[in-house]
């Protein structure tokens, strides 16, 4: 049986596709994804986006994580930055709900 540390590294590595900060700044100025992430609602700060799964983009928005799904693409707004991302609290959360 893994622990949580490790189902939270299997998880990620499965369902955390590629870093698209680039992207998703450039679909914004081309008008294709709405300004709006820009300044999210809640006054948090993405400091990261990252392309996910369907999967793991639905266990995220469960956990009031900051979800784009346009173009048939789902990017996560990370929150956090700075550590691997396995090691996120909300990637625990959703680890320890499997």
């Amino acid at each position: 049986m893994y622990d949580r540390q490790e189902r939270a590294k299997r998880l990620t590595d499965m369902n955390v596709l590629w870093g698209q900060s680039t992207v998703i700044e450039e679909l914004i100025r081309a008008g294709k994804i709405d300004e709006e992430y820009l300044y999210p609602f809640n006054g948090d700060e993405v400091l990261e986006w990252w392309l996910v799964t369907p999967w793991l983009a639905e266990r995220l928005k469960e956990q009031g994580e900051i979800i784009i799904d346009c173009l048939g693409c789902r990017w996560w707004g990370r929150l956090t930055s700075g550590q691997a991302i396995h090691m996120d609290s909300v990637i625990h959360e959703i680890c320890g709900g499997e």
